[in-house]
């Protein structure tokens, strides 16, 4: 049986409050029957020695002393007995013929009295056969006045104040226990009023409100309870509203956005993520497992990479099916460092399609102007000699200007042909070990000259042996580009220096020069196609604008990392990162 709180709590009022007079009583009762006693034997002792000095300079022997002891004796519910000095009892209250009565010298009480003033001595009564309180005080002038109580009247005397105190016990003990229930009642009715309103707020009725009544700490709960209330209406009208406008912003994205929860759960999917992902507009999502949705193991992969790892993710996956679709993906785990992933997901299949498109129509184009370029070239030398003997002066002139651009043309078809290469077929690019320091050094020798004629101080620095895993063509045209674009840009007088090393695991490549430099602003580009810093130059110096970015695809389809710092006027140095460096042998530089 389950008690409510208010009777539990008037149990317990009444057990505090009866255990505590129990133990009261236990300690004090002893003391107020010594007490009482004390009284009562006092009181004893006071009648008798009022009595004694009553008698004074009375006569014992004279005929109305019985009859006033008697009376005397029912006045004060007592006996009274007038012993002299002899022993012989002269009057007695209770005792008619005092003659009958035996000599009460050696009584205890008598003896006492007449040696110390008074006494008193409980013993039995020979007279009158019940046990009595004898208290005795010596007559001035001789005698002995002696004044006995009952025994049992004595007891009752004594227990009567312990009786007194079980009555006041027990009234405090009904009016503790009346007042605690009143109390409780009370107490109950508010706390299941606090109970009916949590019960409704954790419902969803945040209109619910307590109210205060009175100033005590119930009260002051119940204020706090209704504030924290209407903060809580407050918070989630700003949180649905906030909700409310982050939905309708995420519906109107172009990428999709799926929320996932604890278990991998969906608890949310824009109308792009439906459409991107081929679900349905009308299917419920939120709550179902993802993997229940969509059957992409490579997507459903990204989510538990990033819930374990607890880190961003990126990548571009396929999704299988009819049509086929190219998703880019970026992975992230929830902000607040809960359970959790955001996935923004983007169809990348129609710009791939077209990025390919494009690449293939530049590759054909590229292509197919070889054959006229070639054609132009060999009619060219056809019509040197000709022209030559034709007319001497103009013809070499006109002739060489032919030569300058169908070489210009056909360094632009090599470049817009490998970047196309490198873009629409990475697979080409193969992935073998080569000695990376021997190519440095092949493609340095052969810019000597050029270097030479320039009147630069052209350094290489490179060890004996460095291997790669890589492709020995695209890692000739990084070198390639990279120092004939230092030489370029380098006045006469100047120095470009190469240099090769083993750094962590990497093979870092550095190509430094003191040219003109690159201003702060045209950094981020430089790696464009088709971007050039210093336009009039770059053409004049018959640049194609697709070096360095030639350059950029090379090393990423390596694995590696690219990057450039320069300061107008000064320089500029190229760094190139190849992952996987194996030195054959212990890197001595050999300059040449």
């Amino acid at each position: 049986m389950s008690w409510s709180w208010s009777v539990r709590f008037a149990a317990g009022s009444a057990l505090l409050v009866g255990a505590a007079l129990a133990v009261f009583l236990l300690v004090e009762q002893p003391r107020v029957r010594e007490a009482t006693d004390a009284r009562i034997r006092e009181d004893l002792l006071t009648t008798a020695d009022v009595l004694a000095r009553g008698l004074e300079g009375r006569s014992l022997r004279e005929p109305a002393l019985a009859d006033r002891m008697r009376r005397l004796g029912e006045a004060l519910g007592a006996r009274i007995t007038i012993i002299a000095d002899d022993g012989t009892v002269v009057a007695d209250s209770e005792v008619a013929d005092v003659a009958t009565l035996e000599n009460h010298r050696h009584r205890p009480e008598v003896q006492a009295a007449l040696r110390d003033g008074r006494a008193i001595v409980e013993r039995p009564s020979r007279s009158v056969e019940r046990e009595l309180l004898y208290a005795a005080a010596r007559i001035p002038g001789g005698g002995v006045a002696r004044v006995a109580w009952d025994a049992t009247r004595h007891a009752e005397e004594r227990a009567r104040p312990t009786a007194t105190f079980w009555w006041v016990a027990a009234g405090v003990l009904a009016l503790g226990v009346l007042g605690a229930v009143a109390m409780a009642r009370a107490l109950g009715r508010r706390l299941r009023e606090l109970t009916r309103v949590a019960a409704a707020v954790e419902a969803g009725d945040l209109t619910a409100r307590v109210g205060a009544e009175g100033r005590d700490e119930i009260a002051r709960f119940a204020e706090t309870f209704d504030r924290m209330t209407a903060r809580l209406r407050e918070t989630l009208a700003r949180a649905e509203a906030e909700t409310a406008r982050l939905a309708t912003i995420l519906d109107g994205m172009d990428e999709g956005v799926v929320a996932v929860g604890a278990e991998e759960r969906i608890s949310f999917v824009n109308d792009a993520a439906r459409s991107v992902l081929g679900i349905g507009p009308d299917a419920p999502l939120e709550g179902r497992r993802l993997y229940e949705v969509l059957r992409a193991p490579a997507l459903l992969g990204i989510v538990e990479r990033v819930a374990e790892e607890r880190a961003p993710l990126e990548l571009e996956i396929e999704l299988e099916g009819a049509p086929r679709r190219l998703l880019h993906v970026h992975a992230a785990p929830v902000a607040s460092g809960g359970p959790g992933t955001i996935l923004v997901v983007r169809d990348m299949s129609r710009i791939r399609a077209l990025e390919r498109m494009r690449t293939d129509f530049v590759s054909n184009v590229s292509h197919e102007l070889r054959t006229p370029l070639a054609a132009i070239s060999a009619a060219a030398e056809n019509l040197e000699d000709q022209t030559t003997r034709a007319d001497p002066v103009e013809g070499p002139r006109f002739l060489g200007a032919v030569r300058r651009n169908l070489t210009r043309l056909e360094a632009l078809l090599d470049d817009i042909l490998a970047i196309s290469r490198f873009e629409s077929r990475p697979e080409s690019v193969e992935r073998i070990p080569v000695d990376f320091a021997g190519i440095v050094r092949l493609a340095c020798d052969e810019l000597q000259e050029r270097a030479a004629a320039a009147g630069l101080d052209f350094r290489v620095l490179v060890p004996q042996r460095l291997g790669v895993v890589g492709d020995a063509g695209a890692l000739r045209r990084i070198v390639d580009n990279l120092v004939v674009n230092a030489l370029t840009y380098t006045p006469r007088g100047g120095r470009v220096t190469v240099s090769l090393d083993p750094e962590g695991g990497d093979a870092v490549l550095r190509v430094a020069d003191t040219g003109i430099g690159i201003p702060p602003g045209d950094l981020d580009r430089v790696f464009e196609r088709f971007y050039r810093v210093d336009k009039g130059r770059s053409r004049s110096a018959g640049g194609t604008g697709l070096g360095l970015s030639i350059v950029k695809h090379a090393v990423g389809l390596h694995g590696g990392q690219v990057s450039v710092q320069s300061e107008l006027g000064k320089g500029s140095t190229f760094t190139v990162r190849i992952p996987g460096a194996a030195p054959s042998v212990a890197a001595e530089r050999a300059a040449s």
